[in-house]
């Protein structure tokens, strides 16, 4: 059991997944910019206003660890309001956020680990209740509450019985023991050492606020609409939540009793300057772009769209985007007859030229911020140190290559240019992705052009918005067909998928993608050697050997290196979020790291006007 991905955008894949980092200005930044970099004194300016972030999304509700809401957006939303044990850096690692220090891992004699934790001095709710250990232990209890357990205490690979509405317990059903021993400290026993530790606990919530004697259910109950018995919850994080507008906008308001942000990212280690965040729900581009320019927004993190370059281009706006741990790939449907033959796959990955993909339509966004050969990995991203490009061999647009791999096939050109198989017929090949997303839908455009020159057809079938991912690849058929190999459910929904993975710091998240009947596995990957070796890789306690595990993993769903299974995907680029500020209206603007359990509300105290 891996723990869950989020689906960018129209839905957004699994927190935290392992994989934000250097900031890139637009082309018209100047010497007198007045955006901070992290460290330096912050720029004169006003205490007070409402600051607005204008956003595609609106959540369906705010219980993000409730599979149903798996929104991204949920998440940065929730990162205003609460800190976890560990928070997230621009640069792509964790930081002791609750914590007064990073926790003491021990290993113990009879081979489990116990982890030991110090909260902060000094950290109170938003109500002026303190946060202690004990609101940690309630955090676990409801967790854990009803899970059916093995003999040594660990939870159920199926988490059977579970009450709390949670996508996946990995790390969690490694737990045998939680004690508290003061207000400020508190240790962790696990079965096995799991190196996605730092992942767990990435939002605590207040014991007090849910009622006397309160559990799962009630806080299933009360996190929605972040609402307790006596009134909205109280928060741990520089916002508290105040109302919602539904179909419109979000309002929260300043905490005062906000203890500071230890960031290595902000200027700012007290409460926010600002009086409060108004996230406005606008779903069209051209509206967004139309509202910054005028003045009626101050901020914008979103998917890249084209129109986007508008921004880019203006002097009153500064694109302050991070290549961190968003994906966008294609990823096969290996239970279609054409794309089970390694061949097939083989010559699309050789005919495909990422570098053209990256030139036409993210340098104009994001300038040098990305590799121009693109992405070559799943579990690692370009600007990590720990990043191998497995798929160099299909650099470029290798057309020869890719005629001769269909070739071996069995695969014979037709008169009009698209080879045909003499028992699956003619190879063409359906994409999909969310429609109305105008970068994406050019991105299909391009490749569908570059395979055509290879004699590949590839036919465009887009859903309009996140209604894509129901009716295409995470359809219950489809899903059902990838979990059983083909014998239940519709193997014909979708041949191939567009879309972005998200995800953290931590790579082990990954694994969900591609594990063998999993339910956030579309491909219908299956492979032994693979579970066994990438659920391996999480527990292993040198981090460098973790690293070279991660990448012998990834070499199985991105090569041909382990069998003919194997390069079920294509990593495009890292996709990082459109993010910026109107530099008109505000002094300061803040780091905000691209990742699932970051954006551009974490470091909100950074935010001032003019």
């Amino acid at each position: 059991m891996i723990r869950k991905r989020r689906l960018w955008a129209s839905l957004a894949l699994l927190s935290s997944l392992a994989l934000v980092a250097a900031a890139c200005g637009d082309d018209s930044d100047s010497a007198d910019d007045p955006s901070e970099e992290p460290g330096e004194e912050p720029s004169e300016g006003t205490d007070g206003g409402t600051l607005i972030w204008v956003h595609e999304q609106e959540p369906s509700d705010l219980h993000l660890d409730n599979p149903e809401n798996n929104l991204t957006a949920t998440s940065w939303i929730l990162q205003s309001m609460y800190d976890g044990l560990y928070g997230i850096t621009s640069e792509t690692t964790f930081f002791p956020e609750l914590l007064a220090e990073e926790a003491e891992v021990v290993e113990n004699e009879d081979g489990t680990f116990t982890l030991n934790y110090t909260l902060r001095d000094g950290l109170v709710w938003s109500d002026g209740e303190p946060l202690t250990s004990a609101d940690v232990e309630f955090n676990y209890n409801f967790i854990v509450e009803g899970c059916a357990t093995e003999d040594d205490g660990t939870i159920t690979g199926d988490g059977e019985g579970c009450v709390y509405l949670l996508g996946s317990r990995i790390g969690y059903d490694q737990i045998t023991a939680f004690e508290a021993t003061s207000e400020t400290e508190f240790s962790i026993t696990m079965a096995q050492f799991f190196s996605g530790y730092k992942t767990l606990f990435e939002r605590v919530y207040p014991a007090h606020a849910f009622g006397e004697g309160a559990g799962a259910a009630e806080v299933n109950a009360a996190l929605p609409e972040l609402t307790g018995p006596d009134g909205i919850l109280p928060a741990s994080g520089p916002m508290v939540f105040e109302s919602w507008e539904r179909g419109s906008r979000m309002n929260l308001v300043r905490n005062d009793e906000y203890p500071g942000s230890v960031s290595p990212d902000v200027t700012n280690t007290g409460i926010a300057h600002v009086d409060g965040v108004e996230i406005q729900f606008v779903a069209d581009t051209d509206t967004q772009v139309n509202a910054l320019l005028a003045g009626e927004a101050h901020v914008i993190m979103t998917q890249p769209q084209t129109q986007f370059e508008t921004l880019a281009e203006s002097d009153d706006f500064t694109v302050e985007s991070q290549a961190g741990p968003v994906y966008e790939h294609w990823g096969f449907n290996t239970l279609n007859a054409h794309l089970a033959k390694a061949e097939v796959r083989e010559a699309i990955a050789f005919a495909l030229d990422k570098a053209e993909v990256i030139e036409l339509l993210y340098a104009p966004l994001f300038g040098d911020l990305l590799p121009t050969e693109g992405l070559g990995n799943t579990y690692w991203m370009s600007n990590q140190p720990a990043y191998e490009d497995h798929q160099a061999e299909y650099a470029g647009a290798q057309v020869d290559e890719a005629r001769a791999s269909l070739e071996a096939a069995g695969y014979v050109e037709g008169a009009d240019g698209v080879y045909e198989h003499p028992e699956d017929g003619r190879l063409s090949l359906r994409v999909g992705t969310t429609g109305g997303n105008r970068l994406r839908e050019d991105q299909q455009q391009i490749i569908q052009q570059q395979l055509a020159d290879a004699g590949i057809e590839i036919v465009i079938d887009n859903v309009p918005g996140g209604e894509y991912f129901s009716e295409r690849p995470f359809a219950e058929g489809s899903i059902l067909a990838s979990q059983t190999q083909g014998a239940e459910g519709d193997p014909t929904i979708w041949d191939i998928t567009q879309f972005a993975w998200v995800g953290g710091p931590w790579p082990g998240g990954n694994t969900s993608a591609f594990l063998t009947a999993s339910g956030n596995n579309p491909y219908a990957f299956a492979n032994a050697e693979f579970d066994e070796l990438a659920q391996s890789c999480d527990t292993i306690a040198d981090e460098d050997e973790a690293a070279t595990c991660y990448n012998e993993a990834d070499t199985f769903i991105t090569t041909l290196e382990n069998g003919d299974d194997g390069l079920v995907v294509i990593p495009l680029t890292q996709k990082p979020s459109f993010y910026g500020f109107l530099t008109s209206a505000l002094a300061s603007g803040a780091v905000s790291p691209d990742a699932d359990d970051a954006g551009p509300l974490v470091n909100v105290v950074d935010y001032q006007f003019s």
